[in-house]
């Protein structure tokens, strides 16, 4: 699934391997193209803003767990920018703990991605406090347009949009849908105390939120969320069915 291209960009950031497939880009771009501006190159460069704070927010939520896998697991982790946000990997399998101290590392491991997000745009938005223009009024998606191409506009939008995409990509991912933070959790918690019924339970919760979150996307005009919980819906219900035909 994560198979390297030869357009893959390849550097190491903290002594981690890290790796953006194309289809990232442009999966990011088409979610962060701006409406209601006018001005074309207003567009490009909201739109590179958007591009370059969406990347910086996913990248810091992955290095919560390389982090993770560095310091608890020793093992070494590679970071992988796919279609769908981020993942983070080792490159051997990671020595789980057994019993209730297992279980919360699982849980420190699944749960310093959103906690990464949130300390990212809590520091953003520290530093906005800091700068006097934050109390002249709401920073908003128009600000270029607004106040023009001065550097400091340019900034504060950045800053912005990685407050905002960091907290929103935080919440999402503790959403208890697999295969995301939210839906290892669960898995987590449902095995530690069923550990034969605990995986098929955290799928059967995973899909039904799913399908909830795709009919409300769907109706609120999201279409690509709708179809993003959809998907997430459908590859739960092909594991629960091999899972539960694997127990047979």
């Amino acid at each position: 699934m994560y198979q390297q291209t030869p357009y893959d960009i390849s550097f190491r950031f903290l002594g981690f391997p890290v790796r953006i497939q194309p289809f990232f880009w442009l999966v990011i771009a088409l979610l962060g193209i701006p409406h209601g501006i006018t001005n074309l190159s207003i567009q490009l460069i909201e739109l590179m803003l958007w591009v370059a704070a969406a990347f910086v927010s996913i990248l810091v939520h992955e290095l919560g767990h390389a982090l993770v896998f560095r310091h608890v697991y020793r093992v070494s982790s590679q970071i992988i920018f796919h279609g769908m946000g981020g993942v983070t990997i080792p490159f051997v399998p990671h020595h789980r703990r057994y019993g209730f101290f297992g279980m919360l590392c699982e849980l420190f491991l699944f749960a310093a991605g959103p906690f990464a997000s949130f300390v990212l745009a809590g520091l953003f938005l520290v530093l906005l406090l800091l700068l006097p223009t934050v109390f002249q009024g709401a920073i908003l998606e128009s600000e270029l347009e607004v106040n023009g191409l001065s550097a400091l506009s340019i900034v504060v939008v950045f800053m912005w949009k990685v407050v905002s995409i960091s907290i929103v990509w935080g919440i999402f991912n503790l959403f208890p849908i697999y295969p995301m933070d939210g839906g290892q959790i669960s898995r987590e918690i449902f095995s530690y105390f069923s550990s034969r019924n605990g995986v098929a339970n955290s799928l059967v919760l995973s899909m039904v939120i799913a399908i909830l979150f795709a009919v409300l996307a769907f109706r609120f005009g999201l279409v690509f969320m709708a179809f993003l919980f959809a998907y997430f819906a459908y590859q739960n219900y092909q594991e629960l069915s091999y899972y539960s035909f694997r127990r047979r």
